[in-house]
Formats: C-alpha cells, structure tokens, sequence
C-alpha cells in the first residue's frame, strides 16, 4: 500500500464531497465502488482507495494505491481528480449576514453561520455586547480593505508661530495612547521631561495578562523605572518551560522535529493592569499628568509646537494643549497612523482570537509549562492556524488562535470565521 495523493478540500461539509466522489466524480478508467468514506477504483492489477476526513472545519481527501506498480494512467487520474475537485469546492471567503439589531438580537442574527460561537458568548458575562462589537470591527475591518476611504485628516499644518507662549509649549513630550505609551512616557517623564499622556478609555484597563521574558523586561530596571522587587509584585505567573511544536504528522520519519523547549521565552506572565497602574504613579511622581477618557480630535503641528485638541469624554469638554513632540501610541488603528501612511490598507495581518479559561484540569493542562507555538493540523483553508497557551494568574489560561494573512479584497480576513474555528477545534488542540 502506498499513499499517492493528498489534497485539501477548503470546506467543512465532509458530506458534501462524499457525495460528489460518489456521484459526480467520473474516473476516466477503472470501476468505481463505493465505501463510507469515498470510493474505489478497481484495475485488474491493482485498485486506488479515495477517502476523506475532517480536521479543523476542513475536509481533506487521500488516495492509497494497493499494488506494486502504478494502474493504467494514474497520473493523468490523479491529476484530473485534483482539477475537477477544486472545480467542484472552490475557496470560498463567507461573508457575515446583514445584521439590524433593531429588529434581533445579535445572537439570533449570527446563529446559523456561526452556532458555536453564538452558543458560547451566550455563557459569557458580557457576551451580547461583546459578540456586536466584533461584528463591528468585522464590518469595519472589511469596509476599509474593500473601499478605502480618504482618512481623516487628524494632522494639520498650524498658523505661524508669532505669539510668544507659542516659543514656550506647556509640555515636552504629548502621548496618544496609554497601555505601552504609559511606560516610555513615565521614563521620560523620570529624565525630566514634561510629559502628558491622554487615553481615551479609563487609565490602566486591560483585560488579559501580558507575557514577557526576565531579559526582556530588565531593561526596565537598568533604566531605572523599576526595582527588582516591584517587578516580583507583578507577576502573575511564572512556567517553566515553554513548547514549540509544528505539524509533522504527513512528514516522513527522517523529517519529524523533536519539541523545541525555550523555558525562557515569555514565560513570565504579568498583571498588565498592575503594571499600567504602577507606570502611571511613577509618571505623576515624576511630574507628569494622565488625561484619561479623553478622544484624541487632531494636532495642529507648527515649526516650535504641536497643538494638540482633545474631548473628555464623560464632559464632552474640548481642550486643546501644546507640546514639542507628539508621539503616537495608539497602535494600528490609529488615525495618525492611517493618514501619514495614505490611508493605504493593510498588507497582512495576523488575525488573533482567543479566551482565558480557568478551573481547567491539571490532568489536560499543567500549569507550570506554556505553549509558544504550536500548530496540531494541516493547512487548513489555505492558511496555517498556530496556537498558544499561556499560564495566567492562579488557574487561568490564556489561549489564542492566530494565523499569518495576506489582505485581498476578496479574502480580507474574518474574525467570526477565527472564533468559530476557535471554538470547533478547541477540543481537538487540548
């Protein structure tokens, strides 16, 4: 018996390509015979197995030869099967319903395409608001890659500067965005700046640990911004080993990798909220202020300053305030970001979902050990789906699913699509 053809089907329904192997698929030779799983094709010296098998929402079909030597045009057979396969179950890239919340729940209006992760945010505390707002960001992330609009034009060019406070702006440094910004602001802030961070959600809110390495974050405390022992009092976790590990299964036995163990990558997991909060306190020490729950509105940029204009959120008050410098931390989604790069899209992304679990077993996961990387199947869909598993405060996890995806306009990339796949394989990666 020998394995001759491989091949992945980009859909889920495993029925439907029973059926179309049993009925549709005409081999040019050979007698077909049906099985459970596919078809035979019998030669009088020999016969080829077809059958398929799902993995990860994708159905996969492979072909065994019985016999020594290859039946009557097996080449040109397998070829054509291949052809007529991705003839018959082309990519396809779904697209999300039309959703009128006035009309239904979110729940209702994503139940049929995407069942298991409806039936899950359902449990969730917060999970009707939370499951409209990735609607949200799918329909937005869709409408910028398929039509991109001009962007806003958040920098502007300012008038001259005449007015003497104008020479003198009232801060050295203004920081847009306060999860990583807050600790360059309060180092600088520690080096004698005058430093002003605005956020636009309460200061310090996050809603999952960050994983960091010691050496990684010892460049913190050679820099003064921490003591050994205030970087002890946030950390919420720390394993010992971490897993790295690719799929292997189709690959000869010369061609297997053994699991790559890197016991010093991210493997401190820290309370990104206490740390947020401690950066904060060090940058008000140091002289600096917090404008939170503040929307950042434009910045009027002028030879000697930047202008920078601004709303409070639960006011509604507008304010503006100068600086030397502007620094933009608000990340990818920034209009700053958006508008000096032309409102060009993204050239990839690397769409990530996942979920912090506790009261899991240590008999399916010990605690003390973390997955770096680690893919448990095929390609799938055309895109390689790799996981990671973090240890987290207490009994928690982390678990994330992500893949590497270049953005097309047909295929811009699905973050329903990524939960239900989240939610459907789970059980098979742990």
């Amino acid at each position: 018996m020998q394995e001759v053809c491989y091949l992945e089907v980009p859909i889920p329904e495993i029925e439907a390509v029973k059926t179309w192997l049993k009925s549709d698929f005409a081999p040019a030779s050979g007698q077909k015979v049906l099985t459970p799983d596919g078809v035979r094709l019998q030669f009088p010296a020999g016969e080829l197995s077809i059958f398929v098998w799902p993995v990860q929402r994708t159905t996969y079909l492979k072909v065994f030869r019985w016999g020594e030597q290859p039946v009557p045009k097996e080449r040109q057979l397998l070829r054509h099967l291949g052809q007529e396969l991705r003839a018959a179950f082309p990519h396809q890239y779904p697209e999300p319903p039309e959703v009128e919340l006035e009309k239904q729940s979110i729940f209702a209006a994503l139940a049929s395409d995407y069942p298991l992760t409806v039936q899950h945010f359902q449990n969730f505390p917060n999970g009707e608001a939370d499951l409209q707002r990735v609607y949200w960001w799918e329909r937005r992330w869709r409408e910028s890659v398929r039509d991109p609009k001009a962007p806003q034009q958040v920098i502007v060019s300012g008038p001259p500067d005449q007015q003497p406070e104008q020479k003198n702006p009232r801060y050295d440094l203004i920081y847009l965005g306060g999860a990583l910004g807050v600790i360059h602001a309060a180092v600088m802030a520690r080096l004698g700046y005058q430093v002003l961070l605005i956020e636009r959600l309460p200061f310090g809110r996050m809603n999952r640990e960050w994983n960091i390495s010691r050496n990684e974050f010892q460049s913190l405390i050679d820099l003064g911004l921490f003591s050994a022992a205030e970087f002890e009092s946030v950390i919420a976790r720390e394993y010992q080993d971490g897993f790295n590990k690719f799929f292997d299964a189709n690959n000869p036995p010369q061609a297997k990798a053994p699991v790559l163990h890197t016991p010093t990558v991210l493997n401190i997991a820290l309370d990104s909220s206490k740390l947020l909060h401690l950066c904060g306190q060090k940058l008000k020490q140091a002289g600096g202020e917090i404008w939170d729950q503040t929307e950042f509105l434009k910045a009027e940029v002028s030879a000697n300053q930047v202008r920078v204009q601004t709303t409070h959120l639960p006011s509604g008050d507008e304010q503006s305030v100068t600086g030397r410098l502007l620094v933009d931390a608000m990340g990818s989604a920034s209009p700053v970001a958006w508008q000096l790069n032309g409102g060009r899209a993204f050239e990839s992304v690397c769409p990530t979902v996942g979920a912090v679990l506790s009261g899991i077993d240590p008999a399916v996961w010990e605690p003390t050990y973390g997955d770096v990387l680690k893919s448990h199947g095929d390609i799938s869909r055309g895109r390689q789906l790799i996981w990671e598993l973090f240890p987290g405060e207490g009994d928690e996890l982390a678990i994330y699913l992500f893949h590497y995806h270049q953005v097309h306009p047909q295929n811009p990339g699905s973050l329903l699509e990524m939960y239900e796949d989240f939610f459907t394989i789970l059980p098979e990666y742990r």
